[in-house]
């Protein structure tokens, strides 16, 4: 279990934000070993897969195959993670936010690839942008643009109609949901990597990407920090 918390300080440390033992980053290592990566899943869209499987692609995928290509994710959304992505939504904690764009990029470059040509945020419509002051996935976007230097665009897919939330619905109520609430004006990249926070029922990511391959993309992969777990 993640270690209790200790009223530990030091200078040039800082107490670990799980248990509070002094460490030099964010996260001690002791913590690090205990977090929830996600490790065999789903090229698809990151479901875990049984350790013994030899299959690469989920059953649901197989059956009802995205829009998307793949799926790059770091973590399960359980503790901590699941604490930390809405602190950054709801309370603006902000820095937690590099810690987590770290793994992610870490992840990424633990595997052989071709990079996308452009890096696209899930956009926010604007009235809840607005209302938030930030797009936590343009945020996430840029941090991973800056470091491989590869181009992010953020006005050119907009999210013309503004949805109701997706957590309160059901996986088919969320394809439904986002039907024509998305809308592309750049150009027909050979690949793209469509950037967000959390996967849950990839329903917007298979939306999104809809769209972009109607428009000419050839190819669309997701960079996400987690993913849920699969709905019963």
């Amino acid at each position: 279990m993640i270690h209790t918390k200790q009223n530990n300080r030091s200078i040039n440390k800082q107490p670990c934000y799980l248990c509070d033992s002094l460490c030099s980053g964010f996260i001690c290592q002791a913590c690090q070993i205990e977090l929830p990566k996600l490790e065999r899943r789903c090229y698809r869209c990151a479901l875990p897969l049984n350790a013994t499987s030899p299959q690469t692609i989920c059953g649901r995928c197989i059956k009802s195959p995205p829009a998307f290509s793949s799926t790059q994710a770091v973590f399960h959304y359980r503790f901590p993670i699941n604490s930390l992505l809405p602190a950054i939504k709801q309370r603006h904690e902000l820095h937690h936010l590099n810690w987590l764009c770290e793994a992610l990029l870490e992840e990424l470059l633990s595997k052989p690839q071709a990079w996308p040509d452009v890096l696209i945020p899930v956009p926010s419509h604007a009235g809840r942008l607005f209302a938030r002051g930030f797009n936590p996935p343009t945020l996430i976007a840029r941090f991973l643009g800056k470091q491989l230097g590869i181009p992010v665009l953020i006005n050119q897919l907009i999210k013309v109609r503004r949805t109701p939330h997706q957590a309160a619905l059901s996986a088919r109520q969320r394809h439904t949901n986002l039907a024509g609430a998305f809308s592309y004006k750049g150009e027909p990249y050979s690949h793209v990597a469509i950037v967000d926070d959390i996967m849950t029922t990839g329903a917007t990511f298979h939306e999104i990407s809809r769209v972009l391959l109607e428009c000419g993309v050839q190819r669309v992969d997701n960079w996400v920090i987690a993913r849920t777990p699969a709905e019963r």
